[in-house]
């Protein structure tokens, strides 16, 4: 079991580092759905992928110099006080409602993915044309995301980042590795607080974030990912379904 969770965490932090959505939009409903987490549990120990994915992908965009580092850190002092609001929320929200909710979040991603964006001025120099307030906002909704949910927050993120700031193709997702890493050890810890984590499954998680991010990071300038990211987004669109199926036939 512990071996299986790992292997689909790395893959999940593969793909989540290549797009700079974190893996725990694809951890989070598997712990939901094969593992049987409640709400809570689920979104508090995906974070842990989330954070360890945020922190080895974020090193290796450091070191390629492709983070617009000043818009991570407007992002997070944003997302601190949503990354709070986030997880209380969750741990009050009934599994039906959570689930249904989640559902919808997850179908946004996979038609984020398919509708395959991408920055207007790739050719531009990086000037970021967010103002402070736009950026504190933004990371007001990238935290209470991730908190609620357990998945980085990287799917406000990265949107926003495309049609809000002048960013070239190569730093949106690296920037938003850096803000999803600032931003989510708060919700992390306020799930620890309320007892949200299943820290075996959340140390197995880490090391497979750890690992799969520095990968993820490196086949972004490589590869093109549009197959694969396609699957990932037939798999998001399963996982929605089997969600609210549950509840239909339950």
């Amino acid at each position: 079991m512990m071996l299986w969770l790992f292997v689909i965490g790395f893959v999940a932090s593969v793909f989540g580092a290549m797009v700079g959505l974190s893996g725990g939009f694809i951890m989070a409903p598997v712990l939901r759905l094969f593992f049987g987490f409640s709400p809570a549990a689920a979104a508090g120990t995906s974070l842990a992928l989330v954070i360890a994915n945020g922190a080895s992908s974020s090193t290796s965009y450091l070191l390629q110099r492709r983070v617009h580092i000043r818009t991570g850190w407007m992002v997070a002092i944003g997302g601190i006080p949503g990354s709070i609001l986030g997880a209380i929320a969750v741990k009050h929200a009934p599994p039906r409602v959570f689930d249904w909710l989640f559902a919808v979040f997850l179908l946004l991603v996979s038609a984020d993915i398919v509708a395959n964006r991408r920055p207007r001025a790739e050719n531009l120099a990086g000037t970021v044309m967010t103002r402070p307030a736009a950026a504190l906002a933004m990371g007001f909704a990238v935290g209470f995301v991730s908190s609620l949910f357990g998945v980085g927050g990287g799917v406000i993120l990265v949107p926003s980042l495309l049609y809000f700031t002048a960013l070239p193709a190569h730093a949106i997702s690296a920037t938003s590795q850096f803000a999803i890493l600032l931003t989510s050890p708060v919700g992390f810890i306020t799930h620890a607080i309320q007892h949200d984590i299943a820290w075996k499954y959340a140390i197995t998680l880490a090391v497979a974030g750890l690992l799969g991010g520095p990968v993820g990071a490196k086949l972004s300038a490589r590869l093109k990912s549009r197959p694969l990211m396609l699957s990932v987004a037939a798999a998001l669109t399963i996982a929605a379904i089997a969600m609210v199926f549950r509840h239909i036939i339950g």
